[in-house]
């Protein structure tokens, strides 16, 4: 499922380019792991932060925008599964286990870090959740 790049991530490899600049010296350069910066343009980083992370990079190169934000799963569905676990007496190790996942990759999920309707739809499921995980209005 190959995630379009959203035009400020074009923006900033282009910029990049230009200034004849990796993004590894980028990275450097405002003081985050070549990974982290990678994420952020490419969409995949969902943190407090990235909001921070964007300006400094915009600062660097003389971009403007911000990225597009990344689909996860709503803080309600989160804060249910968490409900669930603990009048389960399950942890998210059991539930990892139960489920066939990481628990890296399921932490990220019930943390509402990273969207995965597959890991979404099988906690659900055992947890009997019958809220939807999409975030409800315009985000």
């Amino acid at each position: 499922m190959g995630k379009e790049t959203s035009q400020w991530g074009k923006d900033v490899r282009k910029a990049a380019i230009d200034k004849d600049m990796t993004l590894k010296q980028l990275a450097e350069s405002i003081g985050y792991s070549y990974a982290t910066v990678s994420s952020v343009i490419n969409g995949r980083y969902s943190n407090a932060s990235v909001q921070t992370i964007a300006e400094k990079i915009n600062g660097v190169l003389g971009t403007k925008g911000m990225p597009e934000r990344i689909d996860t799963p709503s803080d309600e569905w989160c804060q249910c599964v968490k409900i669930e676990l603990v009048k389960k007496k399950m942890s998210v190790n059991q539930l990892a286990e139960k489920l066939n996942v990481s628990r890296d990759r399921l932490s990220l999920v019930i943390n509402g870090r990273m969207m995965n309707e597959k890991i979404v739809d099988a906690v659900s499921g055992l947890l009997e959740i019958k809220m939807s995980a999409v975030p409800s209005g315009d985000n």
